[in-house]
């Protein structure tokens, strides 16, 4: 994974500035803000990575970029940005004490016990955690000043945000009921139409051939520490005491492992001398399904398994809700660039729907033209709709944020949002072909309604302004760091 995050930081700094310069130290990686970054610097901030995950700093982590599905972006996201934050910080004054560093490392919830710090378990996080990754307590306080100083540089930057009542009082709209009347377009039809020569299904196996893989899978075994049933009816300061010696227990359980692990045991004889029962899953795929069914493996442990960089290594302790995991890979089937005569059914759907959703969307589109027509010249909605022949689906009193609509009642409700009473919507995709919806009536909210709501969507509209800020500000930052790569692997 270091390997990796070294080659993408570099291979993105020479893809989006790509200049020459000579005479640079083999160690030298890039050029930014006029440093010189060298690649030990480099590796140094991969670790931090996992440093940071270990800590439970996950704001952090995320705010920097390194939260998104794919591991090596998401890794090489969080490296660039780490490094404009280190920077940027102290042109804004922002240069965080030795007091306000104490004061977090002791606030971390996986260094205190009942709700205060341990300095046990600070020593046994810096032999457990930071001794395997090179690091001492220097690195940790270093990371935990980075998170400070993104804290705090991020306050600064999104502090001319606000939001105004009509803001919210549009958002608001998912909670007032309406009413109105859904046109189907079915592709269908024109699936019965369309044709797709053998020449067509090559063509696109040609083009597109690097693309058609097979899913790399994966062999798992994996263990699970559980809250006894009694403890699952805990709550408050007892819930959160039994959770912790859950998670002491599976850490002291997985250091064990591991040390039976590197003197040639297999895992399965290990958990059972930890009176643990693995549960093994052949043929895993990164998103969770086994032989197209989802595999019941919760989500962090399948993403953890796929971190994996070899067969026979285990993960670090791994928390769902209330349990904890430890898995390894047993074993590894790469992906595969697939032959021609294992897609080509499917290419030929994709190529059929492709023709048949073109020809179905040119359709709807002069209805729809023809019934908007129609209602500007002052007819009604029915006598509009009338000379076409299309069937329409009522929907009635719902309201679009109703957890118990289905799937294909929010997508025709998020539909009427941005519409006014009377007006026809655009062409809206679908899984059947496409639709456009009617509104006829948005019932108002009351005042008591107005007030429940007004507070958290405030809050939430407010929070995604700032999100988007604070990224257009990183944006910008990265262009005024001047990022250049410098030097080739060995001099060259």
């Amino acid at each position: 994974m270091l390997v990796i995050a070294i080659l993408t930081i570099i291979s993105f700094i020479w893809f989006y500035n790509r200049t020459n310069l000579s005479q640079v130290g083999s160690n030298d990686a890039a050029l930014v803000y006029g440093r010189v970054v060298q690649r030990s610097e480099i590796d140094s901030m991969a670790r931090s990575y996992r440093l940071a995950l270990a800590l439970g700093l996950t704001d952090f982590v995320r705010d920097l970029g390194g939260m998104g599905e794919n591991e090596e972006s998401s890794l090489n996201d969080y490296i660039i940005n780490l490094m404009l934050i280190r920077h940027q910080a102290p042109e804004f004054g922002i240069r965080p004490s030795d007091d306000d560093v104490a004061a977090m490392i002791k606030s971390l919830p996986i260094l205190q016990t009942s709700g205060v710090f341990d300095p046990a378990k600070y020593a046994s996080f810096l032999q457990d955690q930071l001794a395997p990754l090179g690091f001492t307590e220097r690195q940790l306080e270093e990371i935990i000043r980075d998170s400070i100083r993104l804290k705090e540089l991020r306050a600064v930057v999104v502090s001319p945000v606000a939001v105004g009542e009509n803001q919210v009082r549009d958002a608001a709209r998912i909670y007032q009921p309406v009413t109105g009347q859904i046109l189907r377009f079915d592709r269908d039809p024109f699936m019965k139409e369309v044709t797709v020569t053998s020449d067509e299904i090559t063509a696109f196996y040609s083009k597109n051939k690097e693309g058609l893989r097979s899913p790399e899978k994966r062999s798992i075994s994996y263990v699970v520490f559980e809250l006894p049933v009694a403890s699952q009816q805990l709550a408050g300061k007892e819930r959160a005491n039994a959770l912790q010696k859950l998670a002491d227990e599976a850490v002291a359980v997985g250091k064990t492992m591991r040390d039976e692990i590197s003197k040639g045991l297999d895992f399965e004889k290990v958990a059972a001398n930890e009176t643990l029962h693995p549960k093994q899953v052949a043929s895993l795929e990164r998103d969770g399904r086994q032989n197209g069914k989802d595999s019941g493996v919760p989500d962090p442990v399948v993403a953890s398994a796929f971190r994996l960089q070899k067969t026979g290594e285990i993960s670090d302790i791994i928390q769902d809700g209330n349990s904890f995991y430890i898995v390894t890979a047993e074993g590894i089937t790469p992906a595969r660039q697939m032959e021609m005569s294992e897609v080509a059914d499917k290419i030929t759907t994709l190529l059929k729907t492709e023709k048949a959703d073109k020809a179905s969307t040119d359709a709807a589109a002069k209805t729809l033209a023809q019934i908007r027509s129609s209602i500007a010249s002052g007819k009604s909605f029915a006598d509009a709709i009338r000379p076409t022949g299309i069937k329409t689906q009522p929907i009635s009193g719902i309201v679009p944020s109703d957890p118990k609509n289905t799937e294909e009642l929010r997508a025709f409700t998020a539909s009427t949002l941005s519409l006014k009473e009377g007006e026809v919507g655009p062409l809206q995709p679908a899984p059947w072909g496409a639709f456009a919806t009617y509104l006829e009536k948005r019932t108002p909210l009351t005042d008591a309604q107005w007030k429940e709501h007004e507070a958290p969507l405030s809050a939430n509209l407010l929070a995604n302004e700032q999100e988007l800020l604070f990224m257009e500000w990183l944006r910008a930052a990265r262009v005024a760091a001047q990022i250049r790569p410098l030097g080739g692997r060995g001099g060259a």
